[in-house]
């Protein structure tokens, strides 16, 4: 009797392929963190690359203009740490103690039928809660104590990041060109002019991107703290500084801003409160109708669909550190499109695609 037998015949080079891949996919699971970070040290070294050459123009050698340049972040940095520290840390403090008192005042307000489907800080554990082995926190101390260590561990660990990734940036300055030219010798030889080109267009995508965003977060923060300071808000420089950070967010950064502030702004009055949301509100549509445009020009026109798009799937592949470096990549995607795609998909595609990106509306 004669039976068909399936034969597959697995050569050296795929088994090599397979190999790779999963030493790959073994890395990312690994060091993906890493190389996000490798990622915003390469974005922040393209942004300061300019500033770095005017200084080689003037005969200040390369690697004195990195290292002088990121050194003079890094002190400004620190100084504003210096300075603001103990502010910002009275200010939390003053912040804690008015979300409290909120949080007082909606149970006063509150209907009672709702207050009883939430659960009560004086509340009796369940039985399973009772007879779980882990230690519970004393009271209201316990807490503190339990989000102050974790706001600790955030601090060192962002404060590790932030210096590792200043680091990478002095390097990536000083032997960045010829690290770049040894990955383009990868590159056939007839694909090399189209991957240069690429390269360019991503760099002026990321220099418009971190000057633009630079720029707009310390515009948003000075506005913001002024208006406060004027409204009377507290915690005028705490919430500044949370505006400047989350302006760096797209599209929800708004949201993230508004809402602490419109809080806090409860505590001092009605007026108080409303002033606060009409102000972010404004400035959320000036920002991005007059002050985005103005500072980055034609190099990130990315409709917000394009935007909220980018930003949700870097925030899923990588945090809040991938939604934030998803923006630059997306707005890469014109010059790969016209470079590489353009035979594929069509001329006529291409040209479409221009047409809608330098027109006014999305």
């Amino acid at each position: 009797m004669r039976t068909d037998r399936l034969r597959v015949d697995v050569t050296g080079r795929t088994f090599l392929k397979a190999v790779i891949t999963a030493a790959l996919v073994w890395a990312w699971l690994y060091l993906w963190k890493w190389v996000l970070l490798f990622v915003v040290a390469v974005f922040i070294a393209v942004g300061l690359d300019p500033i770095v050459g005017w200084l080689e123009a003037r005969r200040v050698k390369r690697a004195y203009g990195s290292v002088l340049v990121v050194g003079a972040i890094a002190a400004l940095l620190l100084a504003f740490a210096w300075r603001a520290g103990a502010q910002l840390l009275e200010q939390g403090r003053m912040l804690g103690e008015r979300i409290d008192e909120i949080q007082a005042e909606v149970s006063r307000r509150a209907p009672e039928g709702l207050l009883q489907m939430l659960p009560q800080p004086g509340s009796e554990p369940s039985e399973q809660t009772r007879s779980s082995d882990a230690p519970q926190p004393a009271g209201s101390g316990g807490q503190f104590a339990s989000y102050a260590s974790r706001l600790g561990r955030a601090i060192v660990n962002g404060v590790l990041a932030v210096g590792v990734a200043l680091v990478l940036t002095v390097y990536l300055l000083i032997d960045g060109r010829r690290t770049y030219e040894w990955l383009v010798a990868f590159a056939p030889g007839p694909q090399r002019p189209r991957v240069r080109r690429t390269a360019r267009a991503a760099r002026d995508a990321v220099v418009g991107y971190v000057r633009g965003n630079v720029a707009t977060s310390v515009l948003a923060g000075i506005c913001a703290y002024v208006f406060l300071r004027i409204v009377g808000v507290p915690a005028a420089l705490l919430l500044a500084l949370l505006t400047g950070i989350f302006d760096f967010i797209p599209v929800l950064g708004i949201f993230l801003t508004a809402i602490p502030m419109v809080l806090l702004a409860l505590t001092v009055s009605a007026g108080a409160a409303i002033a606060t949301l009409v102000f972010n509100v404004i400035y959320n549509v000036v920002e991005n109708y007059y002050v985005a445009p103005k500072v980055y020009g034609n190099q990130m026109r990315l409709s917000s669909l394009a935007v909220v798009l980018a930003f949700a799937v870097g925030a899923e592949l990588g945090g809040v550190v991938g939604a934030l470096v998803a923006l630059p990549f997306a707005a890469m995607y014109p010059a790969v499109e016209s470079l590489w795609l353009a035979r594929r998909l069509g001329p006529e595609v291409a040209r479409d695609h221009r047409r809608i990106e330098q027109s006014d509306e999305h």
